[in-house]
């Protein structure tokens, strides 16, 4: 059977529709289908979008849209036990160099229709009421077997196969691999509330009491709050349905505020789990967001890391694909992701076993973790911490074979293989751009930094390598030079975020990852460099 697709994409989830996107604006031909006949109802699924994953949304060109959807939460808040809070400030990021710093509250279903809104201008359509029946994989491509709702089977091939459905993924039960993990014995109740109190809107509370942990999460909307009890007993019997007066006698034993429900839009029980795929990929099936990694909402982390997943991957599928890169990098998937996907797991697992955690020992750290986390709240140490764990900029992957350190590793700044942070700079006629919007392009990005101190024929060499280095997979950029196409940093802003203090030579992937860094520059390393990764280069390897 002839190959149909370059890529099919199993689930509509914001991991899903991702995917589709990135490897459509890529020029791969592809189709994406979910199951459900509707999305889900709203309620229980993700809330909070990360600095990180509005960096993507930037990139993307759909930020505008999914901040209209926000609420841009001010602050972090544990509640103490006589009413009062400590609070971590929210907005203020200096040292993480976004441009879009701070926690954003959007719902999932919001979320969603953004991913969703680009589709049919990259020619693709989400396919709804279509599941993935059966599929099989040979050396040059997945022959898959879709079934509609109305019982009717299509059979199409394609070159990938992308499992982004998921917990109970048929991606990757097909592919026969092991999701290792178990569920919380928690009860979990949820409610979209409407709530009087005399907490102010646009913030996050956290409450954890001798009852459980109460966390209450702001929706667009007057006083609305999407509120989660975890309580550290057995649950019902599964199915039972939730009363506004269990949820709100649960509640009053949980905050230490008086309140009262206006309006309850949402009532409902669910089950938490902590589960990690064993491996991401099988041959040319991959796996990403919960088909591959699934664990308690601590964090606010999950749907951030399935989208990053997405735009991790689909960058590199495109361009092995495609034949501008080798096909070794797709390895690299595997080797970035999953260590992310488990260091959150067991993170967040153990998060949760402090807060929720059963029998004398868990009461006892529930009544003692307001106090000691407003002491820790008002250390600069821990609230940096905090930021760069919550915001998902802190992310790296310096142990892979795509990040390349030539020469000394800079002392501030990043290296091969963490995010490459924003800066303001100069174009010729002195208007200010940010770098990440110079870099929303398909492809990598070089930047060439002539140093702080460069004079006319330091620019000018760097114009000349420039022009050199260039090519249709990589485009590069002069800061320090405003001459040609290259840009100013008048005020060093850029230098400094890049840590660079003399010439120096920064690949950026196009996921805003550093793949290669020479410091000082090394223009015979650089080109081996670069002819390693870039298969249409002259001379490559």
């Amino acid at each position: 059977m002839a190959r149909a697709l370059d890529a099919l994409v199993v689930g509509g989830g914001p991991t899903g529709l991702t995917m589709a996107g990135e490897l459509a604006r890529r020029g791969l031909a592809v189709r994406i289908v979910d199951r459900a006949l509707e999305p889900p109802a709203d309620h229980s699924r993700a809330l909070a979008v990360q600095a990180r994953t509005m960096e993507i949304f930037r990139r993307m060109g759909i930020v505008d849209a999914a901040l209209e959807r926000a609420v841009r939460v001010g602050g972090f808040n544990v509640l103490l036990a006589n009413g009062q809070r400590a609070r971590l400030p929210i907005f203020d990021f200096p040292e993480l160099s976004t441009p879009i710093p701070g926690i954003f509250v959007i719902q999932q279903l919001d979320t969603e229709r953004v991913l969703a809104s680009r589709l049919p201008g990259l020619g693709v359509a989400l396919e709804r009421g279509v599941e993935l029946a059966a599929y099989a994989q040979d050396s040059d491509g997945v022959t898959c077997t879709l079934r509609r709702a109305d019982g009717s089977l299509e059979e199409v091939r394609a070159g990938w196969l992308l499992g982004c459905d998921g917990a109970r993924s048929a991606v990757r039960k097909g592919a026969d691999i092991a999701f290792e993990g178990d569920t919380y014995d928690d009860h979990c109740m949820l409610g979209d509330l409407v709530l009087d109190w005399p907490l102010p809107d646009g913030e996050i509370y956290l409450s954890p009491s001798r009852r459980g942990v109460l966390a209450a999460f702001p929706v667009l909307g007057s006083h609305r709050f999407r509120v989660i009890l975890i309580r550290p007993e057995a649950p019902p019997e599964h199915g039972a349905p939730v009363s506004r007066e269990e949820f709100e006698a649960a509640m009053r034993e949980m905050i230490p505020v008086p309140f009262e429900v206006q309006r309850a839009i949402v009532l409902s029980r669910y089950r938490l789990h902590h589960r990690v795929a064993t491996r991401l990929r099988k041959g040319r099936v991959f796996l990403a967001g919960d088909a591959a990694h699934i664990h308690s909402p601590a964090g606010g982390q999950g749907m951030n890391t399935g989208i990053q997943d997405a735009y991790n991957l689909a960058w590199k599928l495109a361009a092995v694909e495609q034949g501008r890169m080798p096909a070794w990098l797709l390895d690299t998937y595997e080797m970035e992701r999953l260590p992310v996907a488990r260091r959150l797991v067991d993170f967040t697992d153990r998060l949760f076993g402090l807060l929720a955690g059963h029998g004398p020992v868990g009461r006892t750290l529930r009544a003692v973790a307001p106090r000691l986390m407003a002491r820790a709240f008002g250390i600069s140490v821990v609230q940096r911490r905090i930021l760069g764990f919550l915001s998902q900029l802190q992310i790296r992957y310096r142990k892979s074979p795509l990040s390349v350190q030539i020469g000394s590793p800079p002392e501030h700044g990043p290296r091969a293989g963490d995010r490459a942070p924003d800066a303001v700079v100069r174009g010729a006629a002195g208007e200010q751009v940010h770098l990440i919007d110079l870099m929303r392009g398909a492809g990598s990005t070089l930047l060439l930094f002539t140093g702080p101190q460069a004079d006319g024929g330091a620019r000018e060499h760097a114009r000349k390598l420039a022009a050199q280095l260039g090519g249709p997979d990589l485009e590069v950029l002069v800061i320090g030079a405003p001459e040609a196409g290259g840009y100013a940093d008048p005020d060093g802003h850029a230098h400094a975020a890049y840590g660079v203090s003399s010439s120096a030579a920064v690949l950026v992937r196009p996921d805003g990852y550093i793949g290669v860094r020479s410091d000082p520059l090394d223009e015979d390393e650089l080109r081996r460099a670069l002819d390693r990764l870039f298969t249409r280069r002259a001379g490559a390897a």
